[in-house]
């Protein structure tokens, strides 16, 4: 047996893209530089580091347990990964705790020597493992092959039901109830469900069609502004592709793709890295890609290449157009931002020294100014034109993860690992609004597409989403139907309802005017993004390799 550094690097490289840590799986695999090893990178099965982790918790279980005889003792104490075990049975007193031993494995004798902890054979360990963990739940009551009874919770449980702040009637002209004042601790349990809200029939969609043709995890997925039906996707097997979703449907799933590849780059000849970021200009005739390899190319809606912008090998992670379609600002993990000419040959207009971390999000306001925030924990505000930026905004205590500008201009909205959202505007240094609920990081924030209205949604790792209302000061809506961290979120394009994906599989649609779980789609993997379409379906990109379409506001069959 030999274990390698690299190999250790991968598999956590593995586990942090597949529980949804994209920015940080990107700097792990930048930094350790996995991606630059001169042998082919191992194709692992999901989860590998879990299982690795928990077979050498079954082993060093039954190191402890066994005694010299090669009985094992019975303990019904949880053995875990951190902290120290304190053992139920007595050393030494099995008279009651013997567990039952395969023959064939364990089989005691005078012929044969006594086994010790350090002379267990693998398959030995592997036997009592088994044999300790069925026994233990079993006399602790729980059944057989219950390994997650607090989190893998079935669909039905949260059918039909969110827990919400009640609260009255509001006006009409919000399209929202007046909101519950209290805003930093979670909501109360929900009142007792009715039978039909428990199975939440009615609330799953039904009818869905499903994208194939990626080979690794669709991580982004992005609907054309003004072609309907053309979905660009990016994916964890090197390619980009647009998708005519008019003629998909559940009867005939097939949908004509182009794919646009990214095999080349920092990581060799043939190689193929992730496709880390996709924008539409919003005119909807060009679509830009992005690589961990740091390769921007810019692509035609027939997936003609167009242009190839820059040489540096340094993964890119956020891509925005201006609103003219003309310039395209990018940010990368080394801190640095560059704004692109694209209606000039695609010139590189200026590189801007921007953070002392990784650049994280980006966002324009209009034609010529945009902002950025970084693992520092600042944001800066640019202007084309100037090398420095015109401000910058100081406050979050951990990593800014998102921001995003109100359709007005006026308000700013960022999130951040320290579990706060806040709200800046031009006019001052110090947030407008520093809303603290959330338990856990900010990971996306989105407005709700109406400039006359100032709501705006976070999404966190606590499993919750949270609506709030700036103006006011308060929270609206505390949406908790997920049972893991939450990654992505969109309005539709009334602000009606809001669609939100997690890595418990299921994308939850919510009715923004009352709270209500309104429809669940349930995946067979992590959900990594969602898109609402301006008219019609809602795009899910999935860790499984496929991309889902489905749309909640159908009418049931």
């Amino acid at each position: 047996m030999v274990l390698k550094t690299e190999d250790v690097n991968y598999l956590v490289y593995r586990y942090l893209k597949e529980s949804g840590f994209l920015h940080s799986s990107y700097i792990f695999q930048f930094e350790s530089q996995i991606h630059k090893a001169d042998r082919e990178q191992p194709n692992v099965e999901p989860g590998s580091l879990i299982r690795v982790l928990q077979k050498g918790l079954q082993y060093m279980d039954v190191e402890t347990h066994l005694n010299e005889d090669g009985t094992a003792r019975l303990c019904t104490a949880p053995f875990s990964l951190v902290g120290k075990h304190t053992c139920s049975a007595q050393p030494g007193n099995n008279t009651n705790n013997e567990l039952p031993q395969p023959p064939s494995l364990l089989q005691s004798s005078s012929s044969r020597p006594k086994a010790t902890t350090t002379t267990t054979t693998a398959a030995a360990a592997a036997a009592v493992a088994v044999t300790v963990a069925v026994t233990a739940n079993t006399a602790a009551g729980a059944s057989i092959g219950t390994v997650r009874p607090s989190i893998a919770r079935d669909d039905a449980e949260h059918g039909g039901h969110t827990l919400v702040h009640d609260a009255a009637k509001g006006s009409e002209d919000m399209d929202i109830d007046v909101p519950d004042t209290e805003r930093d601790a979670l909501p109360p349990a929900p009142p007792a469900l009715s039978s039909q809200q428990r199975t939440g029939k009615k609330q799953r969609v039904e009818k869905a069609v499903f994208l194939r043709g990626h080979s690794g995890p669709v991580f982004l997925c992005a609907w054309n502004p003004h072609i309907t039906g053309m979905l660009a996707t990016g994916a964890g097997d090197g390619t980009a592709r647009i998708w005519d979703t008019r003629t998909a449907t559940s009867l005939t799933p097939g949908a004509e793709a182009i794919v646009l590849r990214h095999d080349t780059g920092a990581a060799g000849a043939g190689a193929r890295t992730d496709v880390t970021a996709i924008a539409w200009n919003a005119q909807g005739t060009l679509l830009a890609t992005a690589s961990f390899a740091g390769q921007l190319r810019i692509w035609s809606t027939q997936g003609e290449l167009k242009q190839t912008l820059g040489s540096r090998q340094v993964p890119i992670i956020a891509l925005r157009w201006n609103r003219k379609g003309s310039l395209l600002l990018s940010g990368c993990l080394d801190g640095t931002l560059a704004l692109w000419d694209v209606a000039n040959s695609g010139l590189l207009r200026h590189e801007y020294r921007a953070h002392t971390g990784s650049v994280l999000d980006v966002d324009w306001l209009d034609n010529t100014t945009f902002a950025s925030c970084a693992s520092d924990r600042n944001i800066s505000i640019w202007h084309d034109g100037t090398p420095t930026p015109t401000r910058t905004l100081v406050g979050h205590t951990g990593d800014v993860n998102a921001l995003r500008w109100h359709p007005s201009g006026k308000y700013l909205a960022s999130g951040s690992d320290d579990g706060s959202l806040k709200i800046w505007t031009l006019n001052s240094d110090t947030p407008l609004q520093d809303f603290v609920g959330h338990a856990q990081q900010v990971y996306a924030v989105r407005w709700m597409p109406r400039s006359d209205k100032v709501v705006v949604a976070s999404a966190s790792f606590d499993g919750t989403v949270r609506v709030w209302d700036v103006l006011a000061g308060t929270c609206l809506r505390v949406l908790a139907a997920h049972t893991e961290a939450v990654h992505c979120l969109a309005f539709s394009s009334d602000g009606r309802y809001l669609a939100t994906g997690s890595f418990d599989k299921r994308v939850r649609v919510w009715s923004i005017k009352d709270g209500t779980l309104f429809k669940s789609f349930v995946a067979d993997d992590g959900i990594h993004d969602v898109q609402w379409a301006p008219k019609g379906r809602v795009a899910v990109a999935i860790a499984n390799s496929q991309v889902a379409l489905f749309d909640p506001l159908a009418p049931s069959a």
